[in-house]
């Protein structure tokens, strides 16, 4: 096999690597957080869940404040990102392909619990936004 017929093979594979590679996609699973409504629920009682048995839950808090009556706060945020793409047009002479239809949502989940001066679960709130 002739240098230019070897370099021309060896460009067309690199190309289709590149094409092909480009066009996957990753679908890495996010970490799983025990930050819901029925974690909550059935794990957070008020007036006897401590805060050891809160870190060990949810892990440490976002932000630790104090409220007007000098107790202790804790706010716990997380938020997501979904996102949707379909209809794939494209091929080895179009590169990149056309997304027919593509759709995103937000949504954010909030715990604020706050603590007796012995550290026990006063009382909670969880608010939840999908947009």
């Amino acid at each position: 096999m002739n240098s230019s017929l070897s370099q021309v093979l060896a460009a067309s594979v690199i190309v289709a690597s590149v094409f092909f590679t480009g066009c996957a996609s990753s679908n890495k699973a996010p970490q799983k957080s025990n930050l819901s409504f029925g974690t909550i629920k059935s794990s957070i009682v008020k007036g006897k869940t401590s805060q050891s048995e809160v870190v060990q839950l949810l892990g440490s808090p976002n932000i630790v404040t104090k409220n007007k009556n000098n107790e202790e706060v804790w706010t716990y945020s997380r938020q997501s990102t979904d996102s949707e793409e379909g209809g794939f047009g494209g091929g080895l002479l179009v590169f990149g392909g056309n997304k027919a239809f593509s759709s995103q949502s937000s949504n954010s989940f909030d715990l604020i619990i706050t603590f007796t001066e012995k550290d026990i679960v006063r009382d909670y709130t969880v608010v939840q936004a999908q947009f």
